[in-house]
């Protein structure tokens, strides 16, 4: 896998695009659902808006057209057959008369306010002593109560024929065109957020250091645009990238061979011990900086991950560095979880701890405090390991902060001689921010309130789970 320059352009696309993630996708969701349930609801409102009459009424003249061809009917017809008129109105349109008798229980709790509304228009249309009740002796329904020769009687409708026209079953259909919005939404939202989502891990890929797949330059012309962009940003990087590793890998077998010769040269010449000492340690330093430069342009490649003792490595770590302290002012102390268990290259930790604590040792002296120490923290956390180091130096003025992750990044030359005779390469930082990156983790400098430096570095295991891969 090709680990990319981390350019602020890439940084940037990935965090805007990581903020929208899921997010966006709801928040379109809600949009387009939310138009549609309104266009629905409007609809809806207009009909009723504009009906002519209301249900009420058109059930009313139902009725009373009913109640008007059953009662001339019966009065025409022959009286023989008045009984097989009444079954078959019965069977065919769910109508049905009965005698209305004095000792009727007529259940006023089941009148509720449309049936008493019924009651007024067929008042209206029948008679004044028209009733309407909504159980009688018990059975439910529509009655509806009228004369027929100076006899009473009933005519009884089923209450889910009154229903169909007093209430046509606006709620079910509400909610039918509810859920038929929100699957509408969904799948809007899914096509406009599928393109989006790509490009988002496509980015957040080439940011961690790995070779993203191409994008599709088709669909949409703004997004097949944008992927097409990003797919000449994405190959114009893995060129310049191995353009760059193949200038570092020359400049180090250049510059190496010679400086080996040449610490030869200085140790065998006849030259006071005192300048052999300063030469050679010209030499170091030039070698050291050499390697500096190739560890930068070597973190290219996926971690080599395996089960990692942290605990104990960055244990011993520490430990190394009490040869390195003894006699100066400075001391390395440690706290570190145990056991503390990572996935991941032990190199790469190395190197990224050891980079941090030359940078505290560089940096960490305070004038005012004649013991400075270097803290070395470590415990687990939910991705991988987190590690803290902390100084008691002058620390970095807070506007700068990002800039000293930068590479060959050097804010105050004077800081480096606070430190020590070595200045530093404005490499080491750079260094563990790409190998941080290239785990999924990050580098994060802040100044400690009661003064000094403090670098938070965060290591998730390797491989990440799948989810976390693709978030």
């Amino acid at each position: 896998m090709r680990q990319g320059p981390p350019t602020r352009l890439s940084q940037s696309l990935r965090a805007a695009l990581g903020a929208i993630g899921a997010g966006y996708f709801w928040r379109t969701f809600a949009l387009f659902a939310g138009l549609i349930l309104v266009s629905v609801v409007a609809i809806f409102a207009s009909y009723r808006a504009l009906e002519r009459a209301p249900p009420e009424q058109r059930l009313a003249w139902e009725i009373a057209s009913a109640v008007n061809l059953t009662r001339s009917a019966l009065i025409g017809s022959d009286p023989g057959r008045r009984l097989l008129m009444l079954e078959e109105l019965a069977r065919q349109e769910e109508v049905r008369v009965l005698p209305l008798e004095p000792t009727d229980r007529v259940d006023d709790r089941h009148k509720n306010e449309r049936l008493q509304a019924l009651e007024l228009r067929l008042r209206q249309l029948l008679s004044e002593t028209t009733v309407v009740a909504g159980r009688v002796n018990g059975e439910d329904g529509v009655w509806v109560s009228f004369d027929m020769a100076g006899d009473g009687y009933w005519l009884l409708l089923p209450s889910r024929r009154a229903d169909r026209q007093i209430d046509p079953a606006l709620g079910m259909i509400l909610l039918v065109a509810a859920l038929l919005a929100m699957a509408g939404a969904l799948a809007i939202s899914w096509l406009v957020d599928r393109p989006l989502s790509k490009l988002s891990r496509a980015i957040a890929a080439l940011s961690r250091g790995e070779e993203p797949p191409p994008l599709r330059e088709t669909g949409p012309p703004q997004l097949a645009s944008a992927n097409r962009q990003f797919n000449l940003m994405a190959r114009e990087l893995a060129a310049l990238e191995d353009d760059r590793a193949l200038a570092l890998a020359g400049i180090s077998h250049d510059l190496r061979s010679p400086l080996t010769r040449l610490r030869m040269e200085v140790e065998l010449a006849c030259i006071d011990a005192n300048q052999r000492e300063l030469m050679v340690e010209d030499i170091e330093r030039i070698d050291a900086i050499v390697g500096q430069f190739i560890d930068f342009a070597r973190i290219n490649q996926a971690p080599k991950a395996r089960a990692v003792d942290a605990g104990k490595l960055l244990q011993q770590l520490a430990e190394a560095y009490g040869p390195v302290t003894g006699g100066s002012d400075l001391k390395v102390e440690s706290s570190i979880e145990s056991p503390l268990l990572w996935q991941g290259d032990p190199t790469d930790l190395e190197r990224a701890v050891g980079n941090l604590i030359d940078n505290a040792l560089r940096h960490g002296r305070s004038g005012h405090v004649p013991n400075s120490l270097v803290r070395l923290s470590a415990q687990r956390d939910p991705r991988g390991i987190a590690v803290s180091i902390r100084d008691y130096g002058p620390g970095i003025p807070a506007h700068q902060l990002d800039e000293a992750l930068r590479p060959f990044s050097r804010l105050d030359p004077a800081r480096s001689e606070r430190g020590g005779s070595e200045p530093g390469t404005g490499l080491g930082l750079a260094i563990v921010v790409r190998l941080a990156r290239r785990y999924g983790g990050g580098l994060r400098l802040t100044n400690a309130p009661e003064g000094g430096l403090l670098a938070s570095l965060t290591l998730p295991d390797w491989p990440p789970p799948p989810l976390a891969h693709q978030a």
